[in-house]
């Protein structure tokens, strides 16, 4: 049997009404995607939240150089630090996988303005991994963080 084809018509309840209706609804999330939020946002995450941001991931690959294990063990730590924020500006934490961050622990910090990334890494109490390096100074507030931890660190200064 053969049935003549449909019309599409604009009555009530019809195709075009639902699929308005429809655009009404989803039209708002497409027009505007999903944003990760702002480093700032992180204030009291796990530090592991910092490292996984789309401003710092790129960033601390590239740094993580020959220690992306221990830096990868260091995030995965059962109990990770929280994020602080300071001057509205610096996102910082400690997290260690077990015992002592000032023998084994591991530093991350970004400064959301300049968008660099700040790093620390101690192994046996030792900075294994410095980013900026050594001589360079850090931010106050990161730098007190790491000495607060480490105050035998005499090459960490503050801007």
């Amino acid at each position: 049997m053969n049935t003549p084809p449909r019309k599409i018509g604009r009555r009530a309840g019809g195709q075009p009404l639902a699929l308005f209706l429809l655009a009404l609804l989803i039209g708002p999330a497409l027009a505007q995607p999903d944003r990760a939020p702002s480093a700032l946002e992180l204030a009291g995450q796990p530090v592991p939240a910092l490292a996984a941001h789309p401003d710092v991931t790129v960033l601390l690959r590239s740094v993580a150089r020959g220690r992306q294990t221990y830096v990868l063990r260091h995030l995965r730590a059962p109990e990770p630090g929280r994020l602080s924020v300071a001057e509205d500006r610096y996102v910082f934490g400690w997290t260690c996988d077990g015992g002592e961050c000032a023998e084994a622990g591991l530093f991350l910090g970004y400064d959301t303005r300049t968008e660099r990334l700040y790093l620390l890494l101690l192994d046996e109490g030792v900075a294994s991994l410095t980013v900026p390096t050594r001589r360079s100074p850090w931010p106050v507030p990161m730098a007190e963080a790491v000495l607060a931890m480490k105050p035998d660190l005499q090459h960490f200064h503050s801007e």
